[in-house]
């Protein structure tokens, strides 16, 4: 299979900095897995799901520098995994729960990780405060994320849209890497937070708004 081949396994719209920092990395590994290497993407999942183990592990311990680094190895090894199977056409049920779970843990657990850090160093309950936000922000776009991207492929449609493509706004991913990867390697968790918290809020919000004004409406 040749490398410009490879993207369209990836699934879009794609985060902006995921796309410079993570995708094309990614994509590499997923070209070499599927021509040369060969690896069940199961055997990826688990990989990232022991990367992430270590990563929450780390941020719950303020070790941020290490936890980020984990992070990313893991975040890495989740972008390899989905498009490998679907190129290689090895989709199963058990791939998607290990994904769901390794997610859900990298994500969560992650924010739980340094929230909780955050609060027990300072005893500031806004730390406390702000997990709760994110949960909320969180759990609405559980429901709302599958309903605009069901949305989003008449868009594509309409538009004429076709292949791999790049979205115009920050996505979670996008506050995923600033808040757990990028900032911790700079010190600044607690600004991290904030972006995560904020954007994840905005980004519920803002589906909220298109699924009601545009995405909901029926055609006739």
């Amino acid at each position: 299979m040749r490398y410009r081949e490879i993207m369209k396994y990836f699934d879009t719209p794609a985060a902006p900095i995921c796309y410079v920092f993570v995708d094309r990395v990614a994509s590499l590994f997923v070209w070499l897995n599927v021509n040369f290497l060969k690896i069940h993407p199961n055997y990826i999942s688990i990989l990232s799901g022991i990367f992430t183990v270590f990563s929450v592990v780390n941020f719950s311990k303020g070790l941020f520098i290490k936890g980020a680094l984990f992070y990313f190895f893991a975040f890495l090894f989740d972008a390899i995994d989905g498009p490998s199977a679907r190129a290689l056409n090895k989709t199963s049920m058990l791939g998607v729960i290990l994904e769901v779970w390794t997610d859900s843990l990298r994500l969560v657990g992650s924010t739980a990780g340094i929230s909780w850090y955050l609060y027990k160093s300072t005893l500031d309950e806004r730390w406390l405060l702000i997990l709760f936000i994110w949960l909320v922000s969180f759990s609405a776009g559980l429901w709302l994320y599958p309903k605009a991207k069901e949305s989003f492929k008449d868009f594509k449609k309409e538009k004429k849209v076709e292949g791999y493509y790049i979205s115009p706004v920050p996505t979670w991913m996008d506050y995923e890497m600033m808040a757990f990867f990028f900032l911790p390697l700079f010190g600044q968790v607690k600004l991290g937070m904030y972006i995560l918290v904020i954007g994840y809020f905005i980004s519920s919000l803002g589906m909220s708004g298109y699924l009601l004004f545009l995405g909901g409406k029926k055609k006739e």
